[in-house]
């Protein structure tokens, strides 16, 4: 049976580094879709998987991504939202919600975080409206 949740909280193990918009801009769009490609599987595979016994309320969601790197360093968390684009359409996909739209989806900045266990940690919550 399953459990209707207000939050969901679940993580996959980083395929690459997250992909900056400096970076992205740089690069042809194939290499950009090579790069991007495993984030779409992960978090598609991550999804299904905590999702199995719990359902989230239909309605707007906020979704929010902490990228974890090995390294300390000076980075701007907005400049990742070349990652953060490409796994809310994958959510969009799943059929979390009808768009990717403002009355559908909120985000905010991305979260950087300093680790060895290389985890983007994914958070989806009822938006209050």
């Amino acid at each position: 049976m399953s459990k209707v949740v207000s939050e969901l909280v679940f993580s996959f193990e980083q395929p690459n580094l997250p992909l900056s918009l400096n970076k992205s801009n740089s690069m042809h769009w194939a290499s950009r879709r090579r790069h991007i490609e495993p984030w779409r599987t992960l978090i598609r595979l991550a999804y299904t998987k905590a999702t199995l016994h719990e359902e989230l309320l239909i309605g707007p969601v906020e979704i929010g991504f902490t990228f974890t790197f090995a390294r300390n360093g000076r980075r701007d968390p907005h400049n990742y939202f070349a990652t953060v684009k490409p796994l809310i359409d994958e959510l969009v996909e799943l059929a979390l919600v009808p768009d990717d739209t403002a009355e559908w989806v909120s985000t905010a900045e991305p979260k950087l975080r300093i680790a060895d266990d290389n985890l983007c940690l994914v958070s989806i919550r009822l938006r209050d409206e």
